[in-house]
């Protein structure tokens, strides 16, 4: 696991690029902690910041030179199957000087070119040098685990692993709009968009080749959508499959030269990848994390349960208030690009407290995008099967609307839940996905942009074209697998883990097992009765009775209450009227109304906007 990043040059400006690069690489030094450097190529700077788990040797820093000086490569991520090309490649006469997954995957491209994509299962982002003939291949992992953002003008083509990498190089910053548009409304930026014009994220499952000629950009993956690819199994049989392809994708995650231990939450999904890893490590190292001031968030009970089952040398960080300020305090002085999922405050917590026993932690990421796991999807369920419901809702929303609405509270959450499925009533399918996604809706987005802007939704039918009136629960997973997984979830993750330089794999995230999954009928993911059903059916005997039927819980933090705490101190610098009026950017009254509402009695998403505007607000203040 490490930072990646680096330049080609179209005007043979190599040398005069490469403090740039430097300078880049120096903002990834968490990403990799042990060695930096940098090499110039060519027409091409390489930098590399490494965080060794394959070969912890000197052999195996990067950028990684071929014997023949020829091909370079920088590359980020666990390439798993890479010990089945060893003979193979000593066959066509390799000599390796490692025992790093980065030299095989190397030898693989010189042998097959962009097509040996298709032979590696992992996670990566990684670019190659080709000397001779003077170009650069680029490419991002299927699934969309490891971040790459790329920029492209007449003077050079620059990729690396974070946008702040991008920022290190000599460029016009410019907000892009579309992106912030997006943003108040998801929490994220999505996919290709990025917060700055000119800056993009590669997209899952895409390859890139770069020459003084221009870019050829190619998606070389696309996740299967499930109304399109059925398998032809009983309940009973899909089981023993499911658990055959998940233990399978366990143990290739196993590899490790370096302490290796896995999340533990005491939810169904963390639980079973750490019983089956259990299985394969000897006094597995489990951990997981408790919330002294929030007990009904705490799931360490059933976390014990877990590890007195499996025999896991399991270690409980109790966190409170001010670890999780003092979190919140990092991500705002480090934001790469602006991310509001508050749940990122929590795993940060949880990554800095485990980095010290461990280097590698397996966690069950993934496994609700995949088998219908969120409360929105048992919304959506209903949605689409309730119509006769749904129209009643509908017409009783004006009065749904004004009941006290908040997260902090059991009553009016669920008022809060009521009042956002009963606004969806009426909607279709892609536009009531679109809006359970949402914190805010496009009204709210217009009417806190200062300046008039008309909404730019292509990347909203991007992720929603598939929709149609006869879609099923199959569709909002592929949405979800598309939209929120790479953009979000796997964001939070990347994010959190390298900012302590700790390397995370998601076992559900094997390519195979989500072609899988995704051929599965919606009716053996969610029923009336039960989200992710065949999941935990397929495990219910291997786990304590007490993890079943038990309401889903998360990482939350206390928005709410930091609106009257610390919020106010942070919106005196970043949210003041004064400060507002000079950016020129947000309204500044409804950013007021914003500030009272989070403080009233019905909240609703005010304190997850607020948030959102802070995160905004601090990363704009360090780069613009």
């Amino acid at each position: 696991m490490c930072g990646i990043s680096g330049v080609f040059s179209y005007k043979n400006e190599a040398e005069q690029l490469k403090s740039a690069v430097e300078s880049s690489i120096f903002t990834l030094k968490k990403r990799g902690p042990e060695v930096q450097q940098v090499s110039v190529i060519g027409n091409a700077v390489l930098g590399h910041a490494r965080l060794a788990i394959l070969d912890t040797s000197n052999a195996g820093n990067q950028p990684f030179t071929d014997d023949s000086n020829r091909y370079t490569i920088v590359y980020n991520g666990e390439f798993y199957n890479y010990r089945d090309f060893y003979k193979e490649l000593e066959d066509d006469g390799v000599k390796f000087r490692s025992t790093s997954d980065t030299e095989v995957l190397l030898h693989l491209y010189i042998k097959y070119g962009s097509a040996c994509i298709h032979k590696i299962n992992g996670f990566f982002a990684f670019a190659i040098y080709d000397a001779v003939e003077n170009s650069l291949f680029v490419a991002r992992d299927r699934i969309g685990i490891k971040p790459l953002y790329v920029i492209n003008n007449e003077r050079f083509f620059g990729f690396s692993s974070e946008l702040k990498g991008i920022m290190a190089f000599p460029f016009e910053r410019k907000l892009n709009y579309t992106a912030l548009s997006y943003y108040l409304q998801l929490n994220y930026v999505p996919a290709p968009l990025s917060m700055v014009e000119g800056v993009e994220k590669v997209e899952p499952g895409t390859m890139l080749k770069i020459t003084k000629q221009g870019i050829q950009k190619e998606r070389y993956y696309q996740i299967p959508n499930g109304k399109n690819t059925s398998i032809n199994a009983s309940y009973e049989d899909a089981q023993t499959i499911l658990i055959q392809k998940l233990t399978e994708s366990v143990r290739l995650r196993l590899i490790s030269d370096v302490p290796l231990g896995t999340f533990l939450s005491g939810g169904i999904d963390s639980s079973i990848i750490s019983l089956i890893a259990s299985r394969y490590v000897d006094s597995l190292q489990t951990f997981s994390i408790g919330f002294k001031d929030n007990p009904f968030i705490d799931e360490t009970y059933y976390a014990q349960l877990v590890a007195k089952e499996i025999h896991s040398q399991h270690t409980e960080i109790q966190i409170d208030k001010t670890n999780l300020e003092y979190a919140l305090e990092s991500i705002l002085s480090d934001i790469d690009e602006p991310f509001a999922d508050s749940s990122a405050i929590a795993v940060n917590v949880l990554c800095k407290f485990v980095k010290p026993h461990v280097t590698v932690a397996l966690s069950g990421d993934g496994a609700d995008e995949l088998f219908a796991g969120y409360h929105k999807h048992f919304a959506h369920y209903n949605h689409m099967r309730l119509k006769n419901i749904n129209s009643c809702l509908a017409a009783l929303h004006p009065l749904v609307k004004i009941l006290p609405q908040s997260r902090s509270n059991g009553v009016f959450n669920f008022f809060r839940k009521i009042s956002k499925y009963s606004e969806i009533a009426s909607y279709g399918n892609a536009e009531a996905y679109w809006r359970l996604c949402s914190i805010g809706d496009e009204k709210y987005v217009v009417n806190i942009l200062h300046k008039s802007y008309t909404l730019d939704n292509q990347i909203k039918e991007k992720y929603t074209n598939h929709f149609s009136q006869s879609s099923d629960i199959n569709d909002v997973l592929y949405a979800d697998q598309q939209l929120v997984l790479p953009n979000d979830m796997l964001t939070k993750v990347d994010r959190m883990s390298m900012e302590n330089s700790l390397e995370v794999r998601t076992p559900f995230l094997d390519y195979t097992f989500v072609e899988f999954v995704n051929s599965l009928p919606p009716e053996y993911k969610i029923n009336a009765g039960m989200k992710k059903r065949i999941l935990q059916d397929a495990f219910r005997d291997d786990l304590p009775d007490e993890l079943y039927n038990r309401p889903k819980k998360g990482f939350e933090v206390p928005l709410q209450h930091w609106c009257s705490t610390i919020f106010p101190d942070l919106e005196a610098t970043l949210l003041s009227p004064e400060f507002i009026e000079q950016q020129g950017i947000f309204n500044s009254n409804t950013i007021d109304q914003l500030k009272k509402q989070s403080t009233s009695s019905t909240p609703n998403d005010a304190p997850a906007q607020i948030w959102a505007l802070l995160v905004f607000q601090s990363w704009w203040k360090r780069y613009f």
